[in-house]
C-alpha cells in the first residue's frame, strides 16, 4: 500500500513557457503531444466498477482502494479520482519501464489504471505488460484509442493470456486537455483539446468471473453515456448500429 496523495502534482511555472522546458522536467524522454490529461467524465464512467471492485475484495471504504497508473502527466488523474472518493492513487514522475524491470520498486495496488502515451510502441509496451506473466491475473482500466483492439499485437496478446477484455465505448468522444504550456501554440484548437483518435476504456478484472461482473454491472448503468462490448465481432456491430442511426 502506498501513501495518500502520492502523484507528484506539477505546478505552472510563467517563467518556462515553452514545450521544450517543459519536457527537460521529466527524467526521461517524452513527446509533448502525449501530454493529455484524460477529462473526469471518463472516470466517472468506471466509478461503478471501482466501487465494485471494494467489495469484492472487502475493502469496505473506496477510500482504500489502491489505483497504479504509471504514466505522469501533470497529476490530474490523481485529482479526478480522489474528487470521486479514490485517494489512493500512484501516479510519479518516474520511468515506468524502469520501474516495471524491478520488484523491489515496483508498487503493490488493487487495480492498473491508466490512459498511456499514444506515440512510438507505448501501447504495445503496456499490452506486454499486462499479459505477461506476473500480471495476467490482476485487473487492468486502459484507456487507449479505439483502434487498438484491432492490431495483431493485442489480439495475439490476449488470445496466449485466455484474458477476454469488455469494452467501454462512450457516446461522446471524450476530450483531452494538455497541461499549460506543455505544448507549443498550434493553429489548430482541436490540436490543443484532444487527441487525433477516438478512445475508449478496455477492461479486464483479472479473471473471466469478475470481467463478466463487471459486464454486468456496467448494464445497470448503461445510458445515453456509453455502449459496451463483449468482444472484437460486438464492438464491430455496435459500429454498424452507430452508422444505422
Amino acid at each position: 500500500m502506498f501513501s495518500r496523495h502520492s502523484s507528484e502534482i506539477v505546478h505552472r511555472d510563467d517563467d518556462k513557457n515553452n514545450e521544450t522546458s517543459q519536457s527537460s522536467n521529466f527524467p526521461y524522454e517524452v513527446d509533448p503531444d502525449d501530454h493529455c490529461e484524460s477529462p473526469l467524465e471518463a472516470y466517472e464512467h468506471i466509478v461503478p466498477l471501482l466501487e465494485s471492485y471494494c467489495l469484492r475484495i472487502r475493502k469496505q471504504c473506496k477510500n482504500k482502494l489502491s489505483i497504479y497508473d504509471p504514466y505522469f502527466c501533470n497529476g490530474r488523474v490523481a485529482r479526478h479520482l480522489e474528487s470521486l472518493g479514490f485517494p489512493e492513487v500512484y501516479n510519479r514522475k518516474e520511468d515506468c519501464y524502469t520501474i516495471w524491470k524491478d520488484p523491489s520498486l515496483y508498487p503493490s495496488y488493487d487495480i492498473f489504471l491508466t490512459n498511456p502515451p499514444y506515440s512510438a510502441d507505448h501501447i504495445e509496451k503496456l499490452m506486454q505488460h499486462v499479459t505477461s506473466k506476473d500480471n495476467r491475473n490482476k485487473p487492468w482500466m486502459l484507456l487507449m484509442p479505439n483502434f487498438v483492439h484491432k492490431k495483431s499485437y493485442f489480439q495475439q496478446l490476449i488470445t496466449n493470456t485466455g484474458q477476454l477484455p469488455i469494452y467501454l465505448v462512450p457516446k461522446k468522444r471524450y476530450i483531452y486537455q494538455p497541461p499549460p504550456t506543455m505544448r507549443a501554440k498550434k493553429a489548430s484548437s482541436t490540436h490543443k483539446k484532444s487527441s487525433p483518435f477516438v478512445s475508449m476504456w478496455y477492461i479486464w478484472g483479472g479473471s473471466r468471473q469478475v470481467t463478466d461482473e463487471w459486464y454486468r454491472e456496467l448494464q445497470k448503468h448503461q445510458s445515453t453515456a456509453f455502449d459496451i462490448a463483449r468482444s472484437k465481432s460486438a464492438l464491430r456491430d455496435l459500429r454498424r448500429k452507430q452508422k444505422v442511426k
